[in-house]
């Protein structure tokens, strides 16, 4: 193939089912998805499209156009190539700019639509299992835009309710380029296998290609419950220096291990009040969105 370069997009959203797409496309014959570079890192999500948003905050990503092209040096005979990157909605007129700049503006886009409130949560408990989250859900809502401004380095993920206005990111790409798909997230859980089939008629791949969907990526899983023992594990202290020092190998891994089984936990389900909240917050946006796609949403509304 002479253009080694992507001919489709999963744009996000974030927390919404994109990295189980990316798998899932990527186990047909006639796609290829980004995943290794030459260094033989995998970069499932480049974010070159919104390089000067995203490259002081992110600790992953590819960020000049020649490690671009090389994530697709394998391509072969595949008839569609494509990568997938959250930030490109979020950030939807810097990436809209640039997809065109770089790919044209032929480019077909897919993304996969969360319920905002439940997004917010789920994005919540993703950033939660690192270092940069500390705090209650609720509080981080409060400082959500204050705590962004005041840190340059910061994952924009942490923007958990505006990540989820949804209608201007949507009306940016449906105004830009003729062929955007859209997946509705309860949909995909519903029936992968109907919504991979819609997606493979999208493409103009063979649709009676079955793949493995049982497994699911990406999940919020288990959640810190002791911010200090959490500190040990993942940041870098004198504690975690004698250990490294004086256990070795799979006592070290062990001890891991361990301290992972007492002190993880299922995060609570989310308070009503909050709930509330973000439901008001969201309900005109998932109004007009709902117009725009053309698809009941009612069910966000509940």
């Amino acid at each position: 193939m002479k253009n080694k370069l992507p001919n489709f997009l999963i744009v996000g959203a974030a927390k919404s089912g994109t990295s189980s797409l990316h798998n899932y496309l990527n186990q047909h014959p006639e796609i290829f998805m980004s995943s290794y570079n030459k260094e033989g890192i995998n970069v499932k999500e480049p974010q070159f499209f919104v390089k000067e948003r995203v490259q002081e905050r992110l600790h992953f990503g590819i960020w000049d156009w020649k490690s671009y092209t090389e994530l697709f040096a394998n391509v072969k005979e595949q008839k569609c190539i494509g990568e997938a990157s959250v930030f490109y909605l979020y950030y939807s007129k810097e990436s809209i700019k640039n997809i065109k700049k770089y790919l044209g503006s032929d480019v077909k886009i897919i993304m996969i639509l969360r319920n905002p409130v439940d997004r917010a949560y789920s994005a919540f408990k993703h950033v939660s299992k690192g270092l940069k989250e500390n705090s209650t859900f609720e509080n981080s809502l409060s400082i959500e835009e204050e705590r962004f401004s005041n840190n340059s380095t910061i994952t924009p993920m942490i923007r958990y309710k505006d990540m989820g206005l949804y209608y201007r990111m949507v009306k940016d790409y449906i105004s830009n380029f003729n062929n955007v798909h859209i997946i509705l997230y309860d949909d995909f859980l519903k029936n992968t296998a109907l919504q991979l089939r819609k997606t493979y008629r999208f493409l103009g791949v063979d649709e009676s290609i079955i793949v493995d969907h049982s497994v699911k990526y990406n999940l919020s899983g288990l959640q810190w419950n002791n911010k200090y023992i959490k500190s040990i594990i993942l940041g870098e202290n004198f504690v975690k220096k004698i250990l490294r020092n004086f256990i070795k190998g799979k006592s070290k891994q062990f001890i891991w291990y361990l301290l992972s089984i007492f002190y993880k936990r299922k995060k609570p389900a989310m308070h009503k009040k909050t709930k509330k909240y973000l439901l008001d917050f969201y309900t005109e946006d998932i109004i007009k969105l709902s117009k725009i796609i053309k698809r009941d949403l009612s069910v966000w509304l509940k």
